[in-house]
């Protein structure tokens, strides 16, 4: 269950290990350069002893409190050269940090940074099996060939499943390249086993991969363990609380399998309430259902259906179930 998966992930633990790693490679980057330009030693423990007499200079207050500025700018502005020169960054051997904002400590301004959530979210699918799936289900292994090449009319235009299968896959590819710029949404829609989990599941892996938070939970999940514990009970767990957070604050939030949950008014004005906050703050949702547009608008409301027509990118999906295909029982 996601909120006892979530309890179990240590995210200062996990801050501590990016912060070691990193500090173990700067350490290598420093004996690297000393050993190639040993230079650069010479003037880090000039610097270092520059620090040391001023101090101790302060702490007597003998008189020689002067400003050391300039000396230390040109010790900085030698050693950039010198790396320039050896075929070094300027930059190489500053501190290294996965996140600048925070700096790895997970925290800014007393609030969770984005990178935390980031971890713990990525953490959330490696414990929940979720990053297996997405090794299996990706660009690169999506298969146009179980699509049907048989023209069919649909809404007055003739296309056949493959050609239409194809069409989405290309939007899809172009809203994980376009995701920074255009925070699109979408309305993955079709009959059952047409690949419509397949191409969220795609999307979830790419933008994982370039460190974007993902949200990724089922109708019921979402609604069921989540939203009407937190809303509707007294748990107020940690837990439930940062997972809460995420459905408003992810960068991608999937909503897998609309239509399964237990229909009720709460579902309706909570299903309203994420897609309009999340649209309001830029933020980006995708939402798969196997209910048709008629029948999405008459179990969610008018209201919901027209902030999905106004602001979500609709991809149908026709044919048969592929899932007979891959298994060979359909030729």
């Amino acid at each position: 269950m996601i909120i006892k998966d979530i309890e179990k992930i240590d995210i200062i633990s996990e801050l501590s290990k990016i912060r070691s790693a990193n500090e173990r490679e700067h350490k290598r980057r420093i004996l690297e350069v000393y050993d190639k330009v040993p230079e650069i030693k010479t003037i880090d423990e000039e610097t270092s002893s520059l620090f040391a007499r001023t101090a101790r200079a302060r702490l007597n207050r003998d008189g020689s409190d002067t400003d050391i500025s300039g000396q230390m700018q040109h010790y900085s502005e030698k050693k950039k050269l010198l790396l320039k020169q050896n075929g070094f960054g300027e930059d190489y051997l500053d501190p290294i940090y996965n996140c600048k904002i925070c700096q790895d400590q997970g925290y800014t301004n007393g609030k969770m940074c984005s990178c935390a959530k980031r971890i713990r979210i990525t953490e959330l699918y490696k414990r929940s099996n979720l990053m297996n799936v997405f090794e299996r289900e990706n660009f690169s292994t999506f298969s146009l060939d179980f699509y049907s090449r048989d023209i069919l009319l649909i809404d007055d235009n003739q296309i056949s499943p493959y050609q239409n299968a194809s069409k989405i896959l290309n939007k899809a590819k172009n809203f994980v390249e376009n995701f920074d710029k255009e925070h699109g949404n979408i309305l993955i829609y079709g009959s059952t086993g047409l690949g419509k989990t397949f191409i969220s599941n795609c999307i979830a892996k790419e933008l994982l991969d370039s460190a974007h938070s993902v949200l990724y939970l089922s109708a019921n999940e979402l609604f069921e363990q989540i939203l009407s514990r937190y809303i509707m009970s007294k748990d107020k767990s940690d837990a439930l609380f940062e997972i809460y957070e995420y459905i408003y604050s992810s960068d991608l939030l999937i909503i897998d399998d609309l239509g399964t949950e237990v229909l009720s008014s709460f579902v309706k004005s909570q299903l309203f309430e994420i897609i309009n906050k999340r649209m309001l703050s830029g933020l980006s949702t995708i939402i798969t259902t196997n209910l048709d547009l008629d029948t999405f608008e008459d179990r969610y409301t008018e209201r919901v259906m027209s902030r999905v027509a106004e602001n979500y990118v609709l991809y149908p999906l026709y044919g048969d179930d592929i899932r007979y295909a891959k298994t060979g029982k359909l030729t």
